[in-house]
């Protein structure tokens, strides 16, 4: 219907000028004849924003242009300058138009709306912007308001602003000695409320020279005290059914409850219940009957949005056998010993007894084979399927294994033990817990040895190389200067792969001077260790 309005104006706008019947035309000031509607007398815009002169491009301005229009014509004239029927719509577009603007006005004035969310006792604040706000004598007139819960609409301050005063005038006898009204910047009427309470939850209003300018709902919280999460009965087995039941008290307002297992979100299985207590918090009481499962965590969290308060407790009503290992990455040295950590923890509430359990250690290759390397089945060694490669070198600390911790130890590591460890638990043949770990085998590169060539007989040319060999994985040569300066990239460095270990030789040509000193360092990624060694040279 805007569209509409716009289109029949333009058109209008046309016909006058046609007729070269401008704003200032006398007809609009000749004395009416008998006229198709009632004379009204042009009533100048109060909107605020309209500058002075350019009342009639409002809404209001053009239906008095219109009202104007009629009276002054006469039948005659109109017959003769413009149809009457066009008049007529012309005038109930914009009579509808005025309506439709009024209606929509709150709607166009709102420039902001928000939930807040404040603990119980500490301050409330909020600005309602003016700077958006065009007032032509400069003057505000600011109305704070609100309506609590069970209440009417409560008038809180009111705040008047002109160039040259500001009054605040507190209205509510509730809130009169928590209240304060300020300006901020010629931008922001601020309203602060300290402390809160509980009551003061609900809708705050501020109108702006009678136009609504923010709104804000507010939540005076109290977070719940605490969370306790058990269950029944206790003694259980896997598949029984037991009742879980959360519990929290003394909060405001009413939280969401949330319960998981087992990373799955299973709240829609629970029945929460909110109960209002006589001091008008809450307390939340939500009970879940589940079919556990051994080794599944049963986790329920109350969460107050408004203010962010997390509370959460858990329940594990049948434990189970777990398996890990601490250490993910170990280093072992070529020719030496490595020990490979596993953590097996029993729960006293399990019948389970050593002689239902075996233990495996495998390791996997690099197509993803699995080799054993060592199992205790029925409380005795089981090597029956155990890689050839792991005999006589793979065996069990047995004061550590009887304390739950079944550490392998392989003798003699070479690089092609390289890989993937799983330790892993059966109950009866049936996996109940695995941990992997990753092994890695490094061989120290040797010593490194510098020589060099002499060029010239004043010893300001010489060629230094550096050799190392034996290592693994592939390090790394480089070069420093007596002041500690990295001069590798002036080296020229070649790697020999030799038996499945690397050897370096690095050449360096440069200058020296008596008292020079270079450095030759070699390093191994997998070990903290950096051989090194030095040449200083010296005048006969």
């Amino acid at each position: 219907m805007r569209g509409n309005t716009k289109l029949v104006m333009n058109k209008f706008h046309t016909y006058i000028a046609s007729k070269q019947l401008p704003a200032g035309n006398k007809l609009l000031q000749e004395e009416p004849h008998r006229s198709l509607v009632q004379n009204r007398q042009p009533q100048r815009s109060t909107r605020i924003g309209h500058k002075k002169g350019e009342w009639w491009k409002t809404w209001e301005g053009k239906i008095q242009v219109v009202d104007r229009i009629i009276d002054a014509i006469t039948i005659n004239r109109i017959m003769r300058l413009l149809p009457i029927t066009y008049l007529h719509v012309l005038h109930l577009l914009l009579r509808f138009q005025s309506t439709s603007v009024e209606r929509l006005r709150d709607l166009i004035m709102i420039r902001h709306e928000s939930v807040v969310g404040v603990q119980e006792g500490h301050q409330f604040t909020a600005s309602c912007r003016l700077s958006n706000i065009v007032s032509e004598s400069g003057t505000f007139d600011i109305e704070w308001e609100r309506a609590t819960e069970g209440h009417t609409l409560e008038r809180i301050l009111h705040h008047s602003l002109s160039p040259n005063e500001e009054a605040v005038q507190y209205l509510s006898e509730k809130v009169k000695t928590r209240v304060r009204g300020s300006y901020l910047n010629a931008s922001f009427s601020i309203l602060n409320l300290s402390p809160t309470l509980l009551e003061d939850s609900g809708k705050y209003f501020c109108y702006v020279n009678g136009l609504k300018s923010l709104t804000i709902t507010l939540f005076v919280c109290i977070p719940f005290k605490d969370i306790f999460v058990d269950y029944e009965p206790k003694e259980v087995m896997e598949g029984t059914k037991v009742s879980i039941n959360c519990a929290a008290k003394e909060g405001y307002p009413e939280p969401l409850v949330q319960w998981i297992a087992a990373g799955d979100d299973i709240t829609k299985e629970a029945i929460t219940v909110m109960e209002r207590l006589p001091d008008k918090t809450f307390e939340v009481k939500s009970s879940l009957v589940i079919s556990v499962k051994k080794g599944v965590k049963y986790i329920c969290s109350i969460w107050n949005k408004y203010i962010e308060n997390l509370l959460v407790d858990w329940v594990l009503p049948l434990p189970s056998v777990t398996v890990f290992t601490p250490h993910k990455n170990i280093v072992g040295i070529v020719g030496n010993s490595v020990e490979l950590i596993c953590d097996v923890s029993i729960p006293e509430t399990d019948p389970v007894t050593i002689a239902e359990l075996g233990f495996y250690w495998v390791n996997k290759d690099q197509n993803s084979k699995e080799h054993l390397i060592y199992s205790f089945i029925n409380e005795e060694e089981n090597l029956i399927d155990q890689d050839p490669r792991y005999t006589n070198r793979a065996f069990l600390y047995w004061e550590d294994f009887l304390n739950g911790s079944p550490d392998l130890k392989i003798r003699n590591v070479s690089i092609e033990d390289m890989g993937e460890y799983i330790c892993r638990v059966k109950k009866r043949g049936k996996l109940i817990g695995e941990d992997l770990l990753e092994l890695r085998v490094a061989a120290p590169y040797s010593n490194p040895v510098i020589t060099y060539g002499q060029q010239t007989t004043n010893f300001r040319n010489v060629f230094l190389i550096c050799q190392t060999e034996g290592g693994f994985p592939l390090g790394n040569i480089s070069w420093l200067a007596d002041n500690g300066k990295d001069i590798t990239s002036r080296s020229k460095t070649v790697t020999k792969l030799s038996d499945g270990y690397f050897d370096f030789r690095s050449g360096l040509y440069i200058s020296v001077a008596e008292g020079t000193q270079f450095t030759c360092v070699i390093s191994n990624p997998w070990l903290p260790d950096k051989p090194s060694t030095s040449v200083t040279f010296m005048s006969k």
